[in-house]
């Protein structure tokens, strides 16, 4: 039997910023084919930082955890300290155990489609 932290059931049971952002500058989705994991991640990019970020994320609680504290983590940093965060930081966070460190790739993946979908559509102008 698997144990998760404290925090990761926590992050699972009441899940911070989740939910689409309406005003989104970005938008990322993320997913892991094997087990059918999905997480969706949106930014809004203001004067290169994030301004705010919230996800959705369909699968299984730690795919729930990784979301919601990846967003914790990156709100308010630069957008290139955002598009640098690593899985390991994610899985860090919350203590994830290994077996389950695709839910932290998967919010990562995302969250780096949401900056470039950001980059993208400000370059378009």
């Amino acid at each position: 039997m698997q144990r998760y932290s404290a925090l990761l059931l926590d992050h699972f049971a009441h899940p911070r910023n989740a939910g689409a952002l309406p005003n989104a500058t970005g938008t990322g989705i993320a997913r892991y084919p094997t087990c059918g994991d999905v997480t969706c991640i949106f930014v809004r990019i203001e004067d290169g930082v994030v301004a705010d970020a919230s996800f959705q994320a369909s699968g299984c609680g730690p795919v729930i955890a990784c979301g919601s504290v990846l967003t914790e983590m990156v709100t308010g940093r630069s957008v290139s300290e955002a598009a640098a965060m690593t899985a390991q930081a994610v899985a860090s966070a919350i203590e994830l155990p290994e077996p389950k460190m695709h839910c932290a790739d998967l919010a990562v993946s995302a969250l780096r489609a949401a900056i470039e979908k950001d980059r993208v559509r400000r370059s378009e102008g």
